[in-house]
């Protein structure tokens, strides 16, 4: 047994046991505690991943349907606006029509009332020329006795009609 107390590769393994076991001892609550931190710490770490990933998943299908909704709202806003613009020309059309046929009604009738000046000057003059023609005829065939007495006819048809 002397030989055994002696021996030094049985004192380094009664040293590395004494070590361990002291090291166990006195170092298993402040290595399992920093364990246990960086523990809590990767969890905390999983846990707000997790938050933010459901977040970001929620925000997503926000947007998502904002997109959608924004799509359909755009769709809608280019079919009322296609619907206007056809109300519009319908409208412009119909104002345009009514524009063309007054003013188609005006020149008719300013066509009428040119025709009716221009017949009305035709019927003057033609009447101003048998007036001068029948005048010239009178006064080359009748004496002037019975030129004095068709004035005197005259002027008493006149009063008779005036009267």
């Amino acid at each position: 047994m002397e030989h055994l107390l002696t021996d030094p590769t049985l004192w380094v393994l009664f040293s590395f046991i004494a070590f361990t076991i002291l090291a166990y001892v006195f170092g298993r609550h402040s290595v399992l505690g920093m364990l246990d931190t960086r523990i809590d710490k990767i969890r905390d770490q999983i846990l707000s991943a997790e938050t933010l990933k459901s977040e970001a998943q929620a925000l997503l299908k926000q947007y998502q349907a904002n997109l959608a909704g924004a799509s359909k709202e755009a769709d809608e806003i280019i079919r009322k606006a296609k619907l206007q613009a056809e109300d519009f020309r319908i409208q412009a059309e119909a104002a345009f029509e009514e524009t063309m046929a007054r003013r188609e009604d005006m020149l008719k009738n300013r066509i009428e009332q040119m025709e009716r000046a221009a017949v009305d000057d035709i019927r003057r003059y033609a009447a101003e020329l048998a007036v001068s023609a029948t005048t010239e005829i009178i006064s080359q065939k009748l004496s002037v006795a019975d030129s004095q007495r068709l004035a005197d006819q005259s002027i008493q048809q006149i009063t008779e009609k005036f009267n």
